[in-house]
Parts: C-alpha cells; sequence; structure tokens
C-alpha cells in the first residue's frame, strides 16, 4: 500500500507515518510537508529510510500538490496538514486558517480525485468544530458550533470533503481528534500552543513542580496518546469503517487535572496565569472541551484505546529520551 500523508512532520501526522511503515512491511510512504525533514523525524522514522520519500509541498499550491500526487500515485491520501489555533495567530492572521485549512483540503481533494490511483482521501479533523457546544458529551451527530477561526476552518473543510466525496463517488471518511498528547509534540510552524501534557512530562523530564493556576487543579479532560490515535487513524486508512463516516478519536471518559498529575509522577506548584504552563476553566467542559464519544469508532473499526497511565508512560519515557524538545517546558 501506498500512502500520502500532509502535515507528516507534525505531531499526529509523524506517528502515524511510523505506524504505517512499522506495521505493513510493505507499505510506502510519501510524507509531504511544508517544511523540510528535521533530525527529530528522521530519528523517529529511523530503520524505514527506503520506505519514506519526502516531499516539500504548501497544500494551498493546488499546481504543486497535484504534480506531487501524480509522481507518488499513491492509494490513499491522508490529509492532515492544518494550522491549530492560537490566539496571536488567530488575531493577527485570521485568513492563514481558511487559506491552509480549507484552501489546503480543498486543493488536495482535487488534486486526489484527478489522480487514478487515489482511492481514499482520510480527513483528519478536530472536536474543535464542537466549538461553544453547552452538552458535555458530543457525538459526531452533535452539531458543530465553532467559536474559533481554527474551528470554523474545520468545519468548513469536513463540509469540503463531503462534497467531494459525493461529487466524485469518493471515500472521505473524517476523524475528529480529542485533545491529544504524546511521543513527537514539539512546538512547530504549525503547532505553537503545547497540551498539559507537553508541560507534565517536561516537568518530569527536569525533576521539577509544573506550574499550574489554582483552578487548573479543579478542571479536567479527555486526552488521547498519538500513538492510539495513530492505530485508529491507520484502520480508516486502510478501509475500516463509512467510507464517508466521521469518527470522533477519544479516549470518551474525563480525566481529571490531578490524575493526570498522578499518572505522570508531577507535582503542582501554584502560579499566576501569566506565568503559569498551563490554566485551565474547570467550568469549561463542554463543546469543545467537553467529552466526545468514541463509541463509533470502537464499534465500526474494533479499536479500543489502551489505558491512559500506558500511553502517559510511553511519553515519559519518548520524553526522557529527547531531554532538549522540552527545555523550555514545565
Amino acid at each position: 500500500m501506498h500512502y500520502l500523508v500532509t502535515g507528516a512532520g507534525g505531531f499526529v501526522m509523524s506517528v502515524l507515518v511510523k505506524q504505517l511503515l512499522a506495521t505493513e512491511p510493505d507499505a510506502v510512504v510519501t510524507a509531504v510537508d511544508l517544511h523540510p525533514p528535521d533530525e527529530v523525524l528522521t530519528g523517529f522514522l529511523a530503520g524505514h529510510e527506503e520506505r519514506v520519500h519526502y516531499a516539500r509541498a504548501d497544500v494551498a499550491d493546488s499546481a504543486t500538490l497535484s504534480e506531487t500526487l501524480t509522481k507518488a500515485a499513491p492509494d490513499v491520501v491522508v490529509h492532515g496538514a492544518t494550522v491549530t489555533h492560537d490566539a496571536t495567530t488567530e488575531y493577527r492572521d485570521p485568513a492563514r486558517f481558511v487559506r491552509v485549512n480549507v484552501g489546503g483540503t480543498t486543493a488536495v481533494l482535487d488534486a486526489a480525485r484527478r489522480t487514478e490511483s487515489v482511492r481514499r482521501v482520510l480527513l483528519v479533523s478536530s472536536g474543535a468544530v464542537y466549538g461553544s457546544s453547552s452538552r458535555r458529551l458530543l457525538t459526531e451527530d452533535s452539531a458543530p458550533e465553532p467559536d474559533e477561526m481554527y474551528g470554523v476552518s474545520k468545519v468548513a473543510a469536513e463540509l469540503v470533503a463531503r462534497r467531494f466525496g459525493e461529487l466524485y463517488d469518493l471515500d472521505v471518511p473524517v476523524a475528529r481528534l480529542t485533545k491529544m498528547f504524546g511521543p513527537m509534540e514539539r512546538p512547530s510552524p504549525g503547532r505553537a500552543v503545547m497540551s498539559l501534557p507537553y508541560h507534565l512530562a517536561a516537568a518530569a523530564v527536569r525533576r521539577r513542580p509544573v506550574g499550574l493556576t489554582e483552578r487548573t487543579l479543579r478542571a479536567g479532560g479527555d486526552w488521547l496518546g498519538a500513538t492510539e490515535a495513530a492505530r485508529a487513524l491507520h484502520l480508516l486508512a486502510r478501509g475500516q469503517g463509512t467510507a464517508r463516516g466521521t469518527y470522533n478519536l477519544s479516549s470518551g471518559t474525563r480525566t481529571s487535572v490531578p490524575d493526570l498529575l498522578a499518572l505522570f509522577g508531577v507535582e503542582p506548584r501554584q502560579a499566576p496565569p501569566e506565568t503559569a504552563d498551563a490554566d485551565m476553566d474547570p467550568d469549561a467542559e463542554s463543546g469543545k472541551d467537553g467529552i466526545y464519544a468514541a463509541d463509533r469508532a470502537q464499534r465500526d473499526l474494533a479499536w479500543q484505546p489502551t489505558p491512559l497511565s500506558e500511553q502517559v508512560a510511553e511519553y515519559v519515557a519518548w520524553a526522557r529520551a529527547h531531554p532538549e524538545l522540552f527545555a523550555s517546558g514545565g
């Protein structure tokens, strides 16, 4: 199987690329990203060099993207390239979310439908589409109520994907990710805001308390390790599940911040919002900050995440092997 993965140098997508190469001995991956592969990525994929081919392309550049797909002739495209939310970028350049997340998705799908070899395009979306919904438990049928440009762009991208599927009889499943953490999370041009688990891993590596606001200790969330998400994305890319279905990829349960601290073996240090490593509002546990029901993925994909304790242990082990990536966290 030949996969083409966009955003392959990023956090979750790089973990997916490793999943594809490590579990399918005959798999070949064309790893597309705006930036050349760094040493962290090539080290992460060490041992699979002969089956991964790197290509640089802006997903919003339809001509370059079309040329890339034509040359690669993949069986499956996984579109994960995205600009994630951060308040500064949203204020300074809101159009960037539309250009990359909507325009890029359109360009990928248009190039894919013109490439004869492609039989499926998996769109990697986000629970950000649930936005300001008052629901605390979100299913794939919950109405989108995006409240940030990131969420708005993800809703639009999903609608574009759905229409392409209808127009060209193309399989275009959608995966909505919950709060992610795990190996390969690091600051990058597309990811400016790190997860709470990233700061906890940094604190564990540096053997220091993590700075949290007082209210954060009363908060909780739905976290999932990237390795677990990659397993589900792999199944969707291979053809499991409904061809044009939408799937929440999540733990499906709430984990309190104190419980998360205990799993990481880290003590909190109370800090004001302006200097804290993380600040979470305990009253904001609905919509995009709620719990995403993963029943559909568990049923259709026969996918079940490993216990959170195992996911955390994997992440901490990786963090300790790469302390330089956590120098400014924790």
